[in-house]
């Protein structure tokens, strides 16, 4: 779901209708959670005020007030209850509204069979509870629109077939037929402008949503190359710290070389759009589905690579420098090219901290510059020329362990360049 599609989807009044695929789908996952919310909300409501009616029973109905407490409590209630039980676990939408519209029915078949077995003349008025009932159902309950449809016409077709059945005195029959009439078409207008303003208010919530993730996004981007920053590289450190502590971490730090020499002879757009370059390149090398490309500050970058051994980090960074190297950015003097040093630190974040990695990766980078510049440090050790995709997830038919054998040399390696 993108962020101009739900802004296009509210400015059109989409809501009305039924949404696009996917945002119907996040929709539907969302009313279901809503839904589970309300039913535990609503049971305790509706027994205590269902139950309560019993005091109309006893009013008006004497001769079957125990008939219809035996049905409250050992019928209609158990329905409402298990109902809502069902309602909690993992069904869909359809299942969901045919356990609301249960609780509701069942308490409208209760009215309308004390109604038929009693031959008090304030029978009569007893049955018109079944309409408030039906309002209830379409107001609170919130089920979806061409579900609360069905669910009216279920029952009005068996208020009105009791009425027929029972015998009810024309004016009674007129009347109830009237009366439910009229209170389908308010409560189901209700129930669908209910379904249009719960539409809108999820558009509007993920329209908030995606802004903050967006402005999230931004903030942790370098404007000048659109490259992530350090906000999203500590992020991914620490990611990697809690989901997969154990498995090794390259760290390639990577430095234009006399990026200041090339930036005051050619001019400071000249140097941005040389970095521009290179970022893109650094963006088509990685793997995108784990590699982190960042700009670390001024002309340096930082490629993270979880999951990657010693060797395959190494000839990742010699590729880098020679793809940089062929690019053909040239200085002012026409003949020097651009090249970078680069310096790489392996090591499992169990063993060491971002910190460790990033000291490592900056030592080997400075002893890179010191041997000469254009060059990988610790120099990548010599590999058969075959497709280096191949090499990337390193050999696997010897697992962790065979990638934690290259640590320790690569550390001592990166410690005594540091020392000198």
């Amino acid at each position: 779901m993108q962020l101009d599609q739900v802004d296009r989807l509210i400015f059109e009044r989409g809501y009305r209708f039924a949404f696009p695929e996917d945002v119907e789908a996040a929709y539907n996952a969302y009313r279901m959670r809503f839904r589970r919310r309300l039913s535990t909300a609503m049971l305790g409501p509706t027994l205590v005020c269902y139950n309560v009616f019993l005091v109309v029973d006893y009013q008006l109905l004497p001769e079957t007030f125990w008939l219809s407490v035996m049905l409250h409590f050992l019928v209609v209630s158990p329905i409402i209850v298990l109902s809502s039980i069902r309602i909690q676990t993992d069904c869909d939408l359809l299942t969901q509204d045919v356990c609301t519209a249960l609780g509701p029915l069942a308490m409208i078949g209760q009215v309308m069979a004390i109604y038929a077995m009693s031959t008090s003349e304030s029978a009569q008025h007893y049955q018109y509870l079944a309409i408030f009932v039906l309002i209830y159902m379409n107001l609170l309950f919130r089920m979806e629109y061409r579900h609360a449809i069905v669910a009216s016409a279920c029952a009005v077709t068996v208020y009105v077939g009791t009425l027929l059945v029972a015998g009810a005195p024309l004016p009674v029959l007129v009347i109830g037929v009237m009366a439910s009439g009229a209170a389908c078409y308010l409560s189901l207008s209700g129930n669908r402008q209910m379904q249009r303003d719960a539409r809108h208010g999820f558009l509007r919530r993920m329209q908030d949503k995606l802004r903050i993730e967006e402005a999230k996004t931004e903030a942790s981007r370098d404007a000048l190359t659109g490259l992530f920053n350090r906000r999203r590289l500590e992020a991914v450190f620490a990611e990697l710290a809690t989901v997969s502590p154990e498995l090794p971490v390259a760290v390639l730090m990577i430095d234009v070389d006399h990026f200041k020499q090339f930036n005051d002879q050619n001019g400071h757009l000249a140097g941005d759009l040389c970095l521009r370059a290179i970022a893109d390149l650094l963006v088509g090398v990685a793997r995108k589905d784990r590699d982190l490309v960042v700009r670390f500050g001024g002309e340096e970058f930082l490629v993270l690579l979880p999951a990657t051994l010693a060797d395959d980090a190494l000839r990742i960074a010699e590729r880098i420098r020679s793809e940089i190297e062929a690019l053909g950015i040239r200085h002012a003097d026409g003949k020097t090219g651009v090249t970078v040093s680069i310096g790489a630190m392996v090591d499992d974040m169990s063993a060491g901290s971002p910190k460790t990695l990033i000291a490592g990766a900056d030592a080997a980078l400075y002893a890179a510059k010191q041997a000469g510049r254009n060059r990988v440090w610790p120099p990548p050790l010599p590999y058969p020329a075959e497709d280096l995709s191949e090499s990337l997830e390193g050999d696997e038919s010897k697992g962790v362990g065979h990638a934690l054998e290259h640590l320790q040399p690569l550390r001592d390696e990166v410690a005594d360049v540091a020392v000198v």
